[in-house]
Parts: C-alpha cells; sequence; structure tokens
C-alpha cells in the first residue's frame, strides 16, 4: 500500500518520529481528481500504527507536503490531539514544503519549527463541484464552514496576529517563507537550512494560483525528468515483428 506517511526511530514510553511526504490522500475519493485508488493507505491504519505507540512523551511530526484532503487532515489532528490530551508533547517541522491541509498537521505542533529555507502556504479551501444553482450553493456552504470550524481554529491556536489578518492571508493565497511565517504564527525558525527537496505535485499545484517561481520551476524539472526517463519500446516492438 502506497502511504504518505512513515513512522520511524520508536522508542517505548519514549520518543517516535512521524514523516508526512507526499499528497495527504487516503483509499476514499481523491479530493483533486475525484477518482478512487485502492492501492492507497486509509486512515484505519494511521490510527492503529498511532495508537501502537502507546505512551511516548513526545512524538517529532516531520512534513514535506504540498497538501491534500482537508477531511483526512483534519481528521488526523483530531487523532494527534487525544495523543497530547494523553500527556504526548508534539513538535512539528517544516523540512521542504508544508501547504494547504498539511498546515493543519503543523499546527498540532506543541511548538512548531521551520528550517531557513522551509516553505508554508495557507489559502482558502478547494473544491470539484458542479451542477446547480441549489448543488453549487451547498458547495459554497461546505467550505465556509471548512474555513470557519476547521482551519481558522487551527490557525489561531498558533497565530501572532489577529484573526482579521490571518484571513487575508488565507484569502490571498499566502506562500510564506520561514521568515515571514514566524511574524504571523508561533514559529521558531531554525539557524541551519534542511536540505529536503520541497515536495511539489502538479495535480495539486494546478489548483494554486501563486506557486512561486522556484517550485513551478522544481515541478517542470521533475516532469521533464520522468518524461526523459520513460522508455520507448517502439524500436524493440518493431524488432521483435521481425524475429
Amino acid at each position: 500500500m502506497i502511504k504518505f506517511y512513515e513512522i520511524k526511530n520508536f522508542i517505548p514510553q519514549k520518543s517516535a518520529d512521524l514523516y508526512i511526504y507526499g499528497e495527504i490522500v487516503t483509499d476514499d475519493i481523491d479530493w483533486w481528481t475525484g477518482e478512487k485508488d485502492t492501492n492507497l493507505v486509509g486512515l484505519q491504519n494511521f490510527k492503529e500504527e498511532l495508537d501502537n505507540l502507546g505512551e511516548i512523551s513526545d512524538l517529532n511530526i516531520y512534513l514535506n507536503t504540498p497538501g491534500g484532503e482537508v477531511f483526512v487532515a483534519s481528521t488526523m489532528c483530531s487523532m494527534l490531539q487525544r495523543l497530547k490530551d494523553n500527556g504526548t508533547k508534539i513538535h512539528t517541522f517544516v523540512d521542504g514544503l508544508c501547504a494547504s491541509a498539511g498546515t493543519f498537521l503543523l499546527m498540532m505542533g506543541n511548538d512548531i519549527n521551520m528550517y531557513q529555507n522551509s516553505m508554508i502556504m495557507i489559502h482558502k479551501p478547494v473544491l470539484n463541484c458542479h451542477g446547480n444553482a441549489l448543488e453549487l450553493q451547498k458547495c459554497i456552504d461546505l467550505l465556509n464552514t471548512i474555513e470557519s470550524s476547521t482551519m481558522i481554529p487551527l490557525y489561531m491556536k498558533k497565530a501572532l496576529k489577529s484573526e482579521e489578518e490571518i484571513k487575508e492571508k488565507i484569502d490571498s493565497e499566502s506562500w510564506m517563507g520561514s521568515t515571514e511565517a514566524s511574524i504571523y504564527f508561533d514559529i521558531n525558525v531554525l539557524e541551519d537550512e534542511n536540505k529536503a527537496v520541497a515536495c511539489v505535485d502538479k495535480n495539486i499545484f494546478k489548483n494554486y494560483k501563486h506557486v512561486p517561481s522556484n517550485l513551478r520551476n522544481l515541478l517542470n524539472k521533475t516532469t521533464e525528468t520522468i518524461e526523459h526517463n520513460k522508455v520507448d519500446y517502439s524500436l524493440f516492438e518493431e524488432r521483435l515483428k521481425k524475429i
């Protein structure tokens, strides 16, 4: 099964590391494409692995994600909150990029840490909607509920600015480096840099309007590499026909 997370370095009754790398999705209908992929891991798997940690004093969460499904991320936040309620301290780190729904998980940290070259992005929630005016209004109402009931409460727990100022950053799809992010949220800016390459995903990035040029270039470079590495079997097939 394809997993967007991995738990490593587990020391019973002490600590564990949780790496969340890649698009946050489950085996449900994909948030962006509307397609179902049964090869993806489900939230039940995540819950079981989290439960298996038992009582630990510290959980380090390392994030490098372009975002993903809002309800998956918010459900994971609920699970992590129960862990905190049982006495576990959570420390979150942005290894490369933490965007969109990934920032929900970032805000779960008792302390939030970003490297000099890390980046976060917050924006208004997005849904793929179609239908008549009544059906579209339901989508609008749902999006407003997600923002007011899920996003804003999570962000305001760590906000250093007013709710109005945070909403302005959400409205404008804000990409922030560690220095700017620390102005708006209670974030520790680490002196060193992290070598992790920001996680980019063309299926998600196409939904964003203000992707920084350096990330667009990284995405284009990644796409070009994939295209370059594709094997052209046409000549091989032609030779087989002659045998």
